[in-house]
């Protein structure tokens, strides 16, 4: 059904003068949970740079979360971002596939 979407909005796209050259830049990312890698932009992302990230995010929020810093504080709750994103895709994809 997402493929049908995304068919449907190519070729609305293509009928307002848009064409394939616009195709990459609005391609829907995905998730295989199969083989853990993530289609994105046009790259191949595998499940060994999600793991990087998300421990990079990880060590990262730990190092600054308890520190008494209004900057470190806020740099925090990006790290918390980057890693809940990373996540929701994840579990949302496997949620998904199950059902």
């Amino acid at each position: 059904m997402a493929q049908e979407r995304e068919d449907l909005i190519h070729s609305l796209a293509k009928s307002m003068g848009m064409g394939d050259a616009q195709k990459a830049k609005y391609t829907s990312n995905k998730f295989n949970s199969e083989t853990g890698t993530i289609y994105a932009n046009g790259h191949v992302i595998s499940r060994g740079t999600i793991e990087q990230a998300k421990a990079y995010f990880t060590s990262q929020y730990r190092k600054i979360a308890e520190k008494d810093d209004e900057g470190a504080k806020e740099m925090a709750m990006l790290y918390e971002v980057a890693m809940e994103a990373i996540n929701m895709m994840v579990e949302s994809t496997d949620t998904t596939e199950m059902s």
